[in-house]
């Protein structure tokens, strides 16, 4: 039989991790048979996550806006560790580098580049985390009791 109008892709990966967790998962038996199906339903949300486009375009444009904001507030002091960070290509190798010499520094400056850079870093994680969950949530309900 076939349907007048196809399905969209999520809607059959909706109906795969219902039906995983729902039927599948709860009469599976043995630790490992179980762990599969359920990093099977972490990876197909996954997968539906990533159907809605891949960030990462958007994320490296945020990340270069914040460190050319983070360049023009250090401009003013001639450290040689902000301008071999603010040389590198990446903006996200850029952003690291920035922030290891913001380390051991309690300058006023420093403090001024952390609160660029910090606010930028914790969205894209928590973003990345709401779209790992999944997974993440697989990971933890099978790392219970292990040593």
């Amino acid at each position: 039989m076939t349907l007048p109008v196809s399905p969209d892709v999520e809607t059959i990966l909706d109906s795969c991790i219902e039906t995983l967790r729902d039927v599948v998962v709860p009469s599976v038996e043995g630790e490992w048979p179980r762990y599969s199906a359920e990093l099977m339903v972490g990876s197909l949300e996954y997968a539906k996550e990533l159907l809605r486009g891949h960030p990462n375009a958007a994320r490296r444009e945020e990340m270069a806006r914040a460190v050319e904001e983070v360049r023009g507030i250090v401009a003013v002091d001639p450290a040689p560790a902000w301008s071999e960070a603010l040389a590198e290509e990446s903006p996200f190798q850029a952003a690291s580098r920035l922030l290891v010499a913001c380390q051991n520094d309690g300058s006023e400056l420093s403090e001024r580049v952390r609160a660029i850079l910090h606010p930028v870093l914790r969205q894209q994680l928590d973003a990345e985390m709401a779209r790992t969950i999944g997974l993440f949530s697989a990971f933890a309900r099978n790392m219970v009791g292990a040593k």
